[in-house]
């Protein structure tokens, strides 16, 4: 568990969450990809979310994934569909979409589903 960008509580909290399964995963997913956008080093410094080639280097450079190219396709194609769902929950919150929060999420996701079920 140590290796994830999330620690145990914030696995646990999405877990105990009242959503459908595959909801909580579609969570954990994306907040596994905001920390680790977070960790990502950027040219410049700000709130926007790393660029492609930012991502790209970060997977260059990261020694657990670097010599996997496939991985490495897949991983980036995961983190452009995270990039735009959490700039849209940020646009909602008026928010930069590195300040989001697991709590946001939560509440994006449980939104989500309230008006799914209604």
């Amino acid at each position: 568990m140590n290796e994830s960008p999330l620690n145990l509580n914030q696995i646990k909290l999405i877990d105990q969450i009242n959503l459908p399964t595959i909801e909580k995963h579609h969570l954990r997913v994306l907040a596994h990809c905001l920390e680790t956008f977070k960790v990502m080093p950027q040219k410049e410094s700000t709130k926007d979310l790393p660029s492609k080639q930012e991502q790209l280097d970060w997977c260059a450079s990261n020694p657990k994934i670097f010599k996997d190219r496939q991985f490495i396709l897949v991983l980036l194609n995961q983190f452009t569909s995270a990039a735009f769902v959490l700039q849209e929950i940020a646009n909602n919150l008026k928010i930069s979409p590195l300040d989001l929060t697991l709590d946001d999420l939560i509440s994006d996701a449980l939104r989500r589903s309230s008006k799914d079920l209604g």
